[in-house]
């Protein structure tokens, strides 16, 4: 185990064009690019890979993370 926490708690760490991956408690819930940031009201907005589609992404009611740390070997 290590000390590193991969879990994103303040938003000024989070940019337009991350790649980042939106979590429920067990479940990956969106992935996609970062389109837009608003750390001071609590949200950001991705742009799913999937689809394409953006989502508004309230952060207090996920768990984030960018992607890169989630899939580094």
């Amino acid at each position: 185990m290590t000390t590193t926490d991969p879990w994103l708690h303040d938003l000024t760490r989070v940019h337009p064009g991350d790649r980042i991956e939106v979590w429920d408690e067990h479940h990956l819930r969106h992935a996609g690019t970062v389109s837009q940031v608003a750390a001071h009201l609590g949200v950001l907005w991705v742009r799913e890979a999937s689809n394409g589609l953006a989502k508004l992404i309230p952060a207090d009611e996920y768990r984030l993370r960018h992607a890169s740390v989630a899939h580094a070997v």
